[in-house]
């Protein structure tokens, strides 16, 4: 019986170390990673020009933690680790993904939290007349969505 009891501890021990280490192995049930499209007008100042009016588009992404532990957020710092953005199926992580300031402080997402990052492009320099568009967050996908430039509509692919 002792025994019995002395493995039964070891396992739960072995099983709750394991868990507290695998802090960001995320289980698809308790986080939700959300991609959103939109077009928009930038209105501002640009590089050299002090203010331009050109059409744009935005790829939003959108993170809620459902666990119990927090999840790292959307920071500059996080995104370089945890963040991919996927045109066509293929990785295409500009570098601008990753600048940002970095606010001091807990660089997580607490449970039933959310944190969202945008990243645009003006319409000109997008991928293409037709492209898809989907974020990665620690090995969970985000929806994927086709863009139509001629067009400008945004669609969900099934």
């Amino acid at each position: 019986m002792k025994k019995i009891f002395i493995i039964l501890l070891m396992t739960y021990f072995a099983i709750n170390t394991y868990s507290q280490n695998t802090q960001n192995n995320v289980s698809p049930d308790s986080v939700i990673v959300d991609s959103h499209v939109e077009f928009f007008t930038y209105n501002g100042p640009y590089g050299d020009k002090e203010n331009i009016k050109e059409p744009a588009i935005k790829f939003i992404l959108t993170v809620k933690n459902k666990r119990i532990k927090p999840i790292p957020n959307l920071g500059a710092t996080n995104r370089s680790e945890y963040v991919n953005l996927y045109i066509n199926d293929s990785l295409s992580n500009p570098v601008s993904l990753y600048n940002g300031s970095e606010a001091a402080g807990d660089h997580l997402i607490k449970k039933n939290k959310t944190d969202t990052y945008t990243w645009w492009v003006f319409e000109k320099d997008a991928y293409g007349e037709v492209f898809t568009v989907q974020w990665q967050y620690m090995n969970l996908y985000s929806k994927k969505i086709r863009v139509n430039m001629t067009n400008r509509t945004i669609v969900p692919v099934k």
